[in-house]
């Protein structure tokens, strides 16, 4: 069973966790920002998933 403390796992559950309440609370101003935070938190997360499978 993973770890669910670590980083590798928190990081991508908090950034879908911000692109759904982000995408739930549209009408929101400061929705687009959520949305955002959490986009580039998976890419972060995806571009060092990446960058430890390289090498």
């Amino acid at each position: 069973m993973p770890d669910l403390t670590s980083p590798s796992a928190l990081i991508p559950a908090a950034s879908i966790g911000l692109l759904l309440l982000g995408y739930g609370l549209r009408r929101y101003r400061w929705a687009p920002y959520c949305m955002l935070a959490g986009a580039f938190g998976l890419l972060g997360v995806l571009l060092y998933r990446v960058s430890v499978a390289i090498g």
